[in-house]
């Protein structure tokens, strides 16, 4: 490795470490206020709270190494710039794209290393903080015992306190309700004052009592006898408290394993592709039963028979006469006019006349007279045993409910299947951001020339929040199935990776493009062109 490359990669290594860990830090710090409620009044201890926030710190990292790398390589060219120390290098004859040569390889390393943790570290840690952050919000807070209210936090016990000393462990005129026993209130303590604390590891809370009296009601011998009751006085008088309640009990990883971001790739990867198989099971169910509902017209089906339609087929063999015509229920067709039942069949008729047999169209205005017995069998068709005139009204609603349920439970796994896909898509694209970001930072700091956490800090804000808007809304779209996953996915990167290049050709070029006096000249030339037209 030659000097130049040493130079420019401890130029680079520097800022990026510091400026990684400071974005890491302001977006836990934005991200656990979310959470403030749930640690406030619970007494959690430092190693907990350290746990806590090493864990959301990694589960940070994908949207920090790109920040961090885009601030960093602008800062890193801004100085080298400022100082002059990019001129000299080009004034040796060293190009741009060769200065970048190391950093391009280091970033690419760096991207490899970020797709791993996002593959495989990161979901770990979600599952662990997750976890322990659900463990947290079940922890009972600790006693806070408030001065004239009933505090209920200790199983089996009611409390309250008419007076709280400054010191938060002296109380004075103290009623203790004892209903463990789960018999009511028979068993009431009152004390002129309590001193409170907690003893072997905070496992138990004692209560100090002075100047008391308590009142028990116990249960009667005999069902015909009244119950004894006992009254005690005391000047001095201890009272024991379980706090096993109060403590904080892990749950079972294995329970959150099933969620999104505790999930690497191949495992998203397959979740999407059983959901997609459930899918074209749904849709096949719907194919299937649509027979059920609508016989009449696919009788030709014989996947799924319903008995309707075995009748039907049955009279098909069947002949009847009408006027010496003979008529096939075959050729029976049902019309909209359900207030006349016995005029609705009949459109064609086959008449035999001296064993000739002659097809022809009947109109229906001819027809005026039915044969019983085909009237009877055609009525069959539509009203067969035990289904009475409601049957026809309930099918059709029996069928857009099931057909709608079935539309519901698509859809839900249709934007399961987008969200699942989505964040397996990203595993790779915030890998591939630092690249990106590395090729809009490198060449835009060569240009503007300016260090230090001022002008850069600004430019990566802007682009920072032009990308977390694009991948917002592409996601947005991509769960709604608006747009297609893998473009909403990588939408960010494609759209702004030309940015990247034209900053690198500019840079290549020793292009004034943030310069005032450049703009400034250019504006003269316009008026002066301008002057010489008039």
């Amino acid at each position: 490795m030659k000097k130049i490359d040493k130079l420019i990669l401890r130029s680079f290594i520097g800022p990026f470490l510091i400026t990684f860990f400071v974005v890491v830090f302001i977006l836990l710090t934005q991200y656990m206020l979310k959470y403030f409620d749930d640690f406030v009044g619970k007494d959690l201890g430092f190693s907990v709270f350290a746990e806590l926030i090493a864990y959301f710190s990694i589960n940070m990292t994908p949207i920090a190494f790109p920040l961090a790398v885009l601030l960093s390589s602008l800062m890193t060219f801004g100085n080298l710039g400022e100082h002059f120390e990019l001129t000299a290098i080009k004034s040796a004859g060293i190009s741009l794209v060769r200065v970048l040569r190391p950093l391009f390889v280091f970033v690419v390393c760096l991207s490899a290393l970020v797709y791993y943790s996002n593959n495989f570290i990161v979901p770990k840690a979600n599952l662990e903080a997750y976890s322990l952050l659900y463990d947290i919000k079940q922890k009972k807070p600790s006693i806070d015992i408030k001065e004239g209210a009933f505090y209920g936090g200790i199983p089996g016990y009611s409390i309250k306190a008419n007076k709280k000393y400054d010191d938060d462990k002296s109380l004075g005129d103290l009623i203790i309700y004892n209903h463990s026993k789960k018999k009511g209130n028979t068993e009431i303590i009152l004390a002129d004052s309590a001193l409170m604390y907690t003893i072997l590891g905070d496992k138990y809370l004692v209560m100090e009592l002075f100047d008391g009296r308590s009142y028990t009601e116990q249960d009667p011998s005999k069902p015909d006898k009244p119950s004894n009751y006992i009254r005690n006085i005391f000047q001095h008088n201890k009272v024991v408290f379980s706090l096993a309640s109060f403590e904080m009990e892990r749950t079972d990883k294995e329970l959150f394993s099933s969620n999104r971001l505790m999930k690497n790739e191949a495992q998203l990867r397959n979740d999407v592709d059983s959901m997609q198989n459930d899918i074209i099971k749904s849709k096949r169910v719907i194919y299937r039963y649509t027979p059920r509902f609508f016989n009449l017209h696919m009788k030709e089906i014989d996947d799924i028979k319903p008995e309707s339609v075995a009748e039907w087929e049955e009279m098909k063999e069947d002949t009847v006469k009408v006027d010496s015509d003979s008529v096939k229920i075959d050729d029976i067709e049902p019309i909209e006019n359900q207030n006349r039942p016995k005029q609705k069949y009949l459109n064609k008729a086959i008449v035999n006349n001296n064993n000739t047999e002659e097809e022809k169209e009947v109109p229906k205005s001819v027809i005026t007279k039915y044969d019983s017995t085909l009237i009877a069998k055609a009525d069959s068709a539509f009203f067969s045993r035990n289904r009475g005139f409601n049957s026809i009204i309930d099918k059709p609603r029996f069928a857009k409910n099931r057909l709608k349920g079935e539309n519901t439970r698509i859809e839900r796994r249709e934007f399961e299947s987008n969200v699942y896909s989505i964040e397996a898509n990203k595993k790779l694209s915030d890998a591939v951001a630092c690249i990106v970001m590395f090729l809009i930072g490198a060449p835009l700091g060569a240009i503007i020339k300016k260090g230090g956490l001022g002008f850069p800090v600004i430019i990566s804000i802007i682009f920072f929040i032009v990308s977390y808007v694009i991948n917002t809304s592409g996601i947005k779209l991509g769960r709604a199935g608006d747009v297609n996953v893998f473009a909403a996915v990588w939408a960010s990167n494609v759209i702004l990776l030309p940015f990247g290049l034209f900053f690198l050709r500019q840079a290549r070029n020793d292009s004034r493009l943030f310069e005032v006096d450049y703009y400034a000249v250019k504006i003269a030339k316009i008026f002066k062109f301008f002057k010489r037209k008039k």
